[in-house]
């Protein structure tokens, strides 16, 4: 049950999806409320610290999924996915995917952009690799912006197409993400 199969996800992909999925569900909540804090806010900082500690999370959530994904591909689309309908999840797997590279990155580059590193929950610290000029700081800022909101948009897509997937058409794609199926339950044996 921890490995996925050709017509299933297994443990660490569903831990992958649900820990990027919330984490970053999480981020954009937090950013939306932290714009709104003044300099003078006790959370002004501590919010700031825990928006770039997760998003350092985040990173490395993706790598390590990434990789999984190159030693243990995702399942197959169920015979019940049409055609365009397996063209539009590879489109939107590989926007979300994407997103979830580049919203941490340009984060990283803002908050590095001083020189100063990102301390992560006092445990290390990320350093600033890139020396950064103003415009390349405010291009980051508004990538950052419009990424976020771009992201709660392809979300909303994506849960509604499972949604539909799930009620209308009474497809497996939903339960797929939610439980691994044990090769006891007739999942491949062969994987």
């Amino acid at each position: 049950m921890w490995r996925n199969r050709r017509d299933s996800y297994g443990l660490v992909s569903i831990g992958f999806h649900w820990a990027i999925a919330l984490a970053m569900l999480g981020l954009v909540g937090l950013g939306v409320w932290m714009v709104g804090l003044t300099y003078y806010d006790p959370w002004f900082n501590r919010s700031l610290a825990l928006h770039k500690a997760f998003g350092i999370l985040v990173l490395v959530l993706a790598a390590a999924k990434f990789g999984w994904l190159i030693v243990n591909p995702g399942p197959s689309f169920g015979p019940e996915v049409k055609p365009y309908e397996r063209i539009g999840a590879t489109a939107m797997h590989w926007l979300l995917n994407a997103f979830i590279v580049l919203l941490p990155a340009t984060g990283y580059l803002i908050s590095t952009s001083e020189g100063a590193g990102i301390d992560v929950f006092g445990l290390f610290e990320v350093p600033a690799l890139f020396d950064m000029s103003e415009g390349t700081r405010d291009l980051a800022i508004k990538l950052h912006f419009y990424l976020a909101y771009g992201l709660i948009a392809l979300v909303a897509l994506h849960a509604g197409a499972a949604l539909k997937h799930h009620l209308v058409d009474r497809g497996s794609t939903l339960r797929r993400m939610l439980i691994p199926r044990s090769t006891s339950r007739g999942a491949d044996r062969s994987a």
